[in-house]
């Protein structure tokens, strides 16, 4: 099986590296070519022993899938590149935030596409991944797609429409993660605890409050609440954090991620789709 990226980000390395390193699927024959950073290529050959693609017309005759991972702001562009060079067979793969199902069809007419919203939790086998599809993609394609992601994770086919908000919550959610945890480090360092320590304990405690979630089964607030007596010491550090607005923060950080995501989606939109943009 040929799958051929278009873009070597940070995406496209998770999307590799996860793939290469399953035990859960065949050998791929993967190639990967670029915009214009030449050593982020040569990092992916030499990490993953996977092909440069230098020649787009020879290197897409065989091809199966296409994976398009470039940045929003270089989608156009590549489009009108990538699309004359597309044998019909081709099923197209969408991992770029915020370009809709609409906008795939219109710059790959005839294709099966898929929209896919993995994050970078791929890398160890860990992604979410999300995915939309055109009626157009048959059934033994949509389950081999889906195969490909399952290898990294765990994946939920969803409407289009619902995209930009998991790109938000999922797409992004590993970032709020390292975030929080950044500040439970320094929070550990403004309490007087030993670093090397304080991150072991601080790895532990976010495995093991996922590990409750997953294998319990309840709620997070009655999880909560079963660590928090009255009087005692989580009560008043949750109270502070409440009283600072960490709730509120997060939530509205995610509805501004979703609103982004709309945002560069409609940028593209309005460019490809003139009639759009006219009315």
């Amino acid at each position: 099986m040929k799958i051929v990226f278009f873009g070597a980000g940070a995406m496209a390395e998770a999307i590799i590296s996860g793939w290469v390193n399953s035990p859960k699927l065949p050998p791929l024959s993967l190639y990967v070519t670029n915009k214009s950073d030449d050593q982020a290529l040569t990092d992916l050959q030499t990490k993953y022993k996977i092909e440069l693609m230098k020649d787009h017309p020879t290197c897409l005759e065989d091809a199966d899938y296409v994976v398009l991972a470039m940045k929003p702001k270089d989608a156009q562009q590549a489009f009108q590149a990538i699309q004359p060079l597309l044998p019909k067979h081709v099923t197209v793969l969408s991992v770029i935030a915020g370009i809709d199902l609409e906008v795939l069809t219109h710059a790959f007419p005839g294709h099966p596409i898929v929209r896919i919203m993995p994050n970078t939790s791929a890398t160890i086998g860990k992604s979410a991944t999300v995915m939309s599809h055109t009626p157009t993609v048959i059934e033994s394609n949509l389950h081999f797609v889906k195969a490909l992601f399952e290898a990294i994770g765990t994946v939920e086919v969803m409407k289009d429409d619902q995209m930009h908000a998991v790109t938000a919550l999922s797409g992004s959610g590993p970032a709020y993660i390292y975030f929080v945890t950044e500040a439970l480090q320094r929070a550990a360092q403004k309490i007087g605890l030993p670093q090397e320590q304080a991150n072991a304990l601080i790895l532990q405690t976010l495995d093991g409050a996922v590990a409750m979630l997953k294998e319990t089964n309840e709620k997070p607030a009655t999880l909560r609440k079963r660590v928090t007596s009255p009087g005692g010491t989580t009560e008043a550090g949750l109270k502070q954090m409440k009283d600072l607005g960490l709730d509120t923060a997060i939530v509205k950080g995610i509805e501004a991620a979703c609103t982004q995501s709309a945002h560069l989606g409609e940028v593209v939109k309005d460019s490809m789709l003139p009639s759009r943009s006219s009315l």
